[in-house]
């Protein structure tokens, strides 16, 4: 509904019943003309399987991190869900568009106000000072003959079910980019501590290849090799410390503070299998970021009735009634009761092609609402397919990696055999365990690839938080 000018024109009481019967038969007629636009389906073939499949075992909880088995991180994520700011953003945007839509159901409810005006002047017909007061209330209904209001309501209801989706999408990537900075830490600080041993044992090795060189037994440019590498090593210890603080400063923004969090980053935790995926058209259903770009079509749509709509009579009922007293400055006067109703019609004729011009808007606002939402659904398979060829992928690496591990320590372990039985000196040995901490580097890094793959298999197939 919508107020319109508080100058009116009303109809003699005795045409006003003929001309309202006119006016509906008219209406009536035009409501038979076809109008709005119909909802088109996407013109994406859906698969019925995953190009991957893996073991997998058990479902997907809303609360899926749970599964991950670290209380510290379980703690980490509900405090990010309830501080971090960009998540508050987008709460108020779902509030305004709750507001909205209160808004455009209020304009289809009859509307109430008062008015009231008071002025001093000069009238030819009486004293030339005279004094004119007036208090009033107006009121006015739009009738919503062919349906525009309602697909004003409709358009904004879309939006706010979009901004809802919108929300869990956001809360869903949160909890997602808290797990992932977690195990990124975990891996980190792993890796940092194995740089520390891999650096004592660079420093061992040149000093044990500087007293060789001292003794004959070795060339400068043996030496000159493992200063090398030692400063290689310190360098990496160094990035990897670093590394470890951005990260920290990182998660520290995610959670909605600005002091990094104390962490417990010892201690092993097992790795859970992938959980079962659903169907590629059940994960359409549940993923809120396809819902979003669902709903956002579905309000350009209905946009699209409104434009359409505006070439067709608006019909109003309009209501006035005031209290009146025109008086010469100094004398009185009684004041003089005022109403009228009526109702009112108007009807767009010349408007230079601004109408069609608003369809053309709203229809290729639909047209690219629709090309957003394929893409989404798009983006959404392949995501959930790259996550499980990356589930995959990570496991079979990890395995290999292990298997290099245990050959590591096997050959440590002969090393130190050979070198107890005087066969082979201390370098022997040295080279043997920095092979073995190389190892251990790239199995950590192995399981910080599960535990990312781990994470982002749970976030394509979440629907929830």
């Amino acid at each position: 509904m919508h107020i319109r000018s508080s100058a009116r024109h009303f109809l003699p009481r005795r045409t006003l019943l003929g001309a309202s019967s006119l006016l509906l038969l008219g209406l009536a007629g035009c409501a038979s003309a076809p109008l709005g636009t119909q909802s088109q389906a996407p013109s994406i073939q859906i698969p019925s399987q995953w190009s991957e499949t893996t073991q997998s075992q058990g479902t997907l909880a809303s609360e899926w991190w749970k599964d991950l088995g670290s209380p510290e991180l379980n703690s980490l994520i509900r405090s990010a869900l309830d501080a971090n700011r960009d998540l508050k953003v987008m709460v108020a945007r779902l509030e305004q568009a709750r507001s909205l839509t209160d808004g455009a159901e209020a304009d289809r409810r009859p509307q109430l106000s008062a008015a009231g005006a008071a002025r001093r002047g000069r009238d030819s017909n009486a004293d030339p000072k005279t004094e004119q007061s007036a208090f009033g209330l107006r009121a006015a209904w739009e009738i919503d003959v062919f349906g525009r209001g309602a697909l004003a309501v409709d358009a904004a209801r879309a939006d706010a079910q979009g901004a809802a989706h919108a929300l869990e999408a956001a809360r869903i990537t949160l909890a997602a980019d808290v797990a992932s900075a977690y195990f990124e830490l975990r891996t980190l600080d792993a890796r940092a501590r194995l740089a520390r041993d891999a650096t004592q044992l660079a420093q061992r090795q040149t000093e044990v290849t500087q007293r060789k060189f001292d003794a004959g037994q070795a060339t400068a440019l043996d030496v000159e090799r493992w200063r090398a590498e030692l400063a290689q090593e310190r360098a990496t210890s160094e990035q990897l410390e670093g590394d470890l603080r951005v990260r920290k400063r990182q998660l520290a923004v995610l959670l909605g503070t600005a002091q990094s969090p104390v962490l417990k980053l010892g201690g092993a935790i097992e790795a859970p299998p992938a959980p079962t995926p659903v169907l590629p058209g059940e994960l359409l259903e549940r993923r809120p970021d396809v819902q979003r770009q669902a709903r956002a079509l579905d309000a350009a749509l209905a946009r699209v009735g409104v434009a359409r709509r505006e070439i067709y009579p608006r019909l109003q009922i309009d209501w006035t009634g005031s209290r009146q007293r025109l008086t010469p400055i100094g004398d009185s006067a009684s004041p003089m009761a005022v109403s009228a109703y009526g109702i009112s019609v108007s009807l767009p004729i010349l408007d230079g092609g601004r109408i069609r011009a608003n369809v053309a808007v709203q229809e290729a606002q639909v047209q690219e609402a629709m090309a957003a939402y394929e893409q989404t659904m798009l983006t959404a398979l392949a995501d959930a397919d790259a996550s499980l060829t990356r589930w995959n992928a990570a496991e079979a690496s990890l395995q290999e990696w292990q298997r290099a591990l245990r050959a590591g320590e096997v050959a440590t372990q002969r090393a130190v055999r050979l070198f107890d039985a005087g066969l082979v000196d201390l370098s022997a040995v040295l080279d043997a365990r920095r092979n073995r901490l190389r190892a251990q580097d790239a199995v950590s890094q192995a399981e910080g690839a599960r535990w990312s793959s781990a994470v982002g298999l749970r976030r394509a197939f979440a629907g929830t938080v």
